[in-house]
């Protein structure tokens, strides 16, 4: 959120719970409304830009907004090319992120991006939930030139932007331009929020 909106959200904060004071309603009725205030212009249109949203330009504002989260700065970093930055970045967010699900997911994003294959397999396959790991399997299986086994994982893949995502790689492997921008259009078009930002970025830098 930039500051002059930040600012104009507070001074309206400010006029609303003292208009909220000078109808002498309880205390408890205050507090919760100006909770709710807060979470519909503050934390709500956030979380819509984060997961929701289909404008790549509100995407990235507020990805640069938030740089300092490492979940953030990764998509930046990938929207520059910028190897050793996304590199960093998944590292800061496997030292920032302990828990296994967050640490298996990543190292296995940060070994295909060093194309350590064999090593993004080993993480991949101790991934505990679907469709993800589902997903990178048959991403690993693709990058490996077994685009039989890839199918075979797309079976435990129910999410549309990963089927999508999946053939573009397939296409890209074998060298199908055309069926890899129709697939990688279809991808985009059917994710949402950041998830849109990488997907935008990463095709582009194939």
């Amino acid at each position: 959120m930039n500051i002059f909106r930040l600012s104009f959200t507070f001074i309206v904060g400010f006029i609303l719970a003292t208009f909220l004071f000078f109808l002498d309603l309880q205390l408890w009725v205050i507090i919760l409304t100006m909770f709710i205030f807060f979470l519909a212009f503050v934390v709500l249109p956030q979380i819509f830009t984060a997961y929701r949203s289909n404008n790549i330009k509100s995407i990235e504002k507020f990805l640069k907004a938030n740089k300092k989260n490492p979940l953030f700065a990764y998509p930046l970093a990938t929207a520059g090319g910028n190897h050793v930055e996304m590199e960093e970045s998944l590292r800061a967010i496997l030292a920032k992120h302990k828990q296994p699900y967050m640490q298996n997911v990543y190292h296995t994003i940060l070994a295909l991006h060093l194309d350590k294959i064999e090593t993004a397999n080993t993480y991949a396959q101790k991934i505990d939930k679907e469709p993800l790991k589902s997903y990178y399997a048959a991403f690993i299986a693709a990058k490996k030139g077994d685009f039989e086994e890839a199918s075979r994982h797309e079976e435990n893949v129910s999410v549309e932007w990963m089927l999508h995502a999946l053939h573009a790689l397939y296409a890209h492997e074998k060298g199908q331009h055309s069926v890899f921008e129709t697939e990688a259009q279809k991808a985009i078009d059917e994710s949402r929020g950041v998830q849109k930002f990488i997907l935008v970025h990463s095709f582009k830098n194939m």
